[in-house]
């Protein structure tokens, strides 16, 4: 796993710094290229062929390349290429560079991995970005019709030009999800590369074209498998294990992130069953509503895992969060951040070098709660025919949520009000679906900063023709699994230089559940109901069947309490972009201890300190 970047223009220095801001992502070497057009860098955590015969950037003949991440499946390609190449190390970056001068563009259909790669040809002038086909691998990039450049995070962007402002529609989209989504980031000008897209940027003309060369959809909408559930079960199985199998690739130990939860216990079940010495890591709290911890140490027992756990108390959160703009270096909200910070440390601790995350499972297989809630919320809305919702949206807006709430005496009325007000006007599930998922509704957005982003999702269509919840895990896996999940895990890991890897993320998983009948996935009231069967292969039910916990924090006992001071101090101040003065005011409430936002809150707080760092 490492870190890459690359601009227009011959300067070393620049590229030498650039690499710096980077550094956690490849501490063990780094390396910068230059020639009369182009600077490339690269900074290197040795996983593969630990030696110096990995080096990068690598040149093959007229092509340089700087890579990120893994392609899985590279022995199997390289086996390909031989005869016709002769290979000088064992990495898998050598197969990626000598398939890529063999087939072109093409050769990146033939890999199985997480990667973030930047081909130059230098005597095509012409230079391609390509990320992987769910987005584990982050790859940003800066174009204005003239300058380019690119990098794993905007910070070495921001080396390369410190003037870079932020970008207003990426803020509004931070407070309404708590994450910069849409392809877009915190600065004008940054985009990220879409997942499963190749970018090409021609030197000569300076255009950029793009080319998307995987897409989940067209699997959705191939016939649905006719097959017996135990056939299915067989088939999911079999996928599980040849992907984790191929996960497990490394020349350093490996171990797994378990929560005790369904994902994460399929995951350290299969390897342990299939490799044995599994090392497993749980992050608990003192409170209980909050900890899994305990049942993470009863699957870890069953299966006979090499387990550690660590309780994260208040000091410890306190303690992250003087780093946490380091982390992750665009606003980000997601205050699940901080447990996943303080794992990957332990694992970092414990000596492993690659970890295994259970990612991915909700958004495939339907685990997420708010998909059955939000199910049943809109099946009641939308039985109202749609002009007299828009009617009763008009009426509850002239009477208005502060006059209301005198007549009934319901905990956080006014904030619920609002909400009702908002899905009434909503004429499909896909905005329906959005309401629900915006940690800050429009009404505050627009109160706090004076805006509200409208982002299309096309996959939602796809889904709902199957049913509503589809398009909810569709909408997901394009919008919050790449722009939040994957988000908070590279950087949480790559900041402790350690290779974070996502098993059932697998392609082949995706593409294999698309075409299973949406019954598999939620049957009468059960989540993930297909992965739950394959799981009951190696774990008794009790451990299984229990309520779902999200990998969160105390958040409000937390700032209630010891990190309260951090409200306090960062409040203070004014913003240019922020209406402070609502922010006072919520926060006044929340310290009178009414119902209030937190998350928005937090959402401010993480502004003010990234401002404080990056500007």
């Amino acid at each position: 796993m490492c870190g890459i970047v690359g601009f227009l223009g011959n300067e070393r220095a620049t590229g030498e710094r650039m690499c710096e801001s980077i550094r956690h992502r490849g501490p063990d070497d780094q390396g910068v290229y230059t020639d009369a057009r182009m600077t490339l860098g690269h900074v290197r955590l040795s996983i593969l062929d630990l030696s110096d015969a990995g080096h990068q950037p690598m040149e093959f003949e007229d092509l340089v390349i700087v890579f990120n991440g893994e392609v899985y499946n590279f022995e199997e390609i390289k086996d390909q290429l031989r005869g016709e190449y002769d290979f000088a190390s064992h990495t898998d970056t050598e197969v990626v560079l000598k398939a890529f001068h063999k087939w072109g563009i093409e050769a990146v259909d033939r890999f199985v991995g997480m990667f973030a790669f930047a081909v130059y040809d230098k005597k095509a002038s012409k230079i391609w970005l390509v990320r992987d086909r769910v987005g584990v691998k982050p790859l940003y990039y800066y174009y204005d019709g003239d300058a380019f450049a690119f990098a794993s995070e905007p910070r070495a962007l921001k080396e390369w030009r410190p003037e870079l402002d932020i970008a207003p529609k990426a803020l509004c989209e931070f407070f309404q999800y708590g994450y910069i989504s849409s392809g877009l980031s915190a600065y004008e000008g940054v985009r990220k590369v879409d997942p499963g897209t190749c970018l090409e940027f021609d030197l000569e003309s300076k255009k950029i074209t793009q080319r998307r060369y995987w897409s989940i959809l067209p699997f959705f909408q191939k016939p649905k498998f006719e097959k017996s559930e135990e056939e299915l079960v067989d088939e999911l199985e079999a996928l599980l294990i040849d992907s984790f199998k191929y996960r497990m690739v490394a020349d350093v130990p490996v171990g797994v992130f378990l929560s005790g939860g369904i994902d994460s216990s399929v995951v350290a079940a299969i390897l342990q069953k299939h490799y044995g010495n599994i090392h497993t890591f749980t992050i608990g709290f003192e409170e209980a509503h909050y900890n899994e911890a305990d049942w993470a140490k009863k699957v870890a027992a069953h299966l006979g895992t090499t387990h550690t756990e660590r309780y994260l108390s208040a000091g410890e959160a306190e303690e992250i969060l003087k780093h946490f703009v380091e982390i992750y270096d665009e606003p980000f909200g997601d205050s699940s951040g901080i447990p996943t910070a303080l794992v990957s440390q332990v694992a970092k601790e414990a000596g492993v070098k690659v970890v295994l995350s259970a990612d991915g499972g909700d958004e495939i297989f339907c685990g997420y709660e708010r998909y059955w809630v939000s199910y049943g919320i809109g099946k009641k809305v939308f039985m109202l025919p749609g002009p007299m919702r828009k009617l009763l949206a008009w009426t509850m807006e002239c009477i208005g949520a502060e006059r209301a709430s005198k007549l009934f005496a319901v905990k956080n009325f006014a904030h619920k009000y609002n909400l009702l007000s908002e899905m009434l006007k909503d004429d499909d599930w896909r905005h329906f679906y959005e309401k629900m998922v915006h940690s800050a509704k429009a009404y505050q957005t627009g109160r706090l900063l004076g805006c509200e982003v409208e982002n299309g999702e096309s996959g939602f269509g796809v889904g709902l023709r199957e049913h509503p919840m589809q398009g909810m895990m569709l909408w997901d896996y394009h919008r919050y699994l790449p722009d939040d999940i994957l988000v908070k895990v590279d950087r949480a890991t790559m900041y402790h230089s350690i290779e974070g890897r996502e098993p059932l993320l697998d392609h082949r998983i995706a593409e294999f559940m698309a075409q299973v009948p949406f019954e598999y996935k939620y049957r009468n009231g059960q989540s993930k109901y297909l992965l739950r069967k394959v799981l009951e292969r190696y774990l008794p039910k009790e451990l299984i069947d229990r309520p779902k916990m999200g990998f969160g924090i105390p958040m409000f006992e937390w700032f209630g309490a010891e990190l309260g001071e951090l409200f306090e101090r960062y409040f203070a101040r004014e913003d240019d972009r922020v209406n402070m003065e609502y922010v006072r005011k919520l926060h006044a409430e929340f310290a009178a201890g009414k119902p209030v936002n937190v998350n928005l809150l937090w959402f401010v707080l993480v502004y003010l300190m990234w401002k404080e760092r990056y500007r």
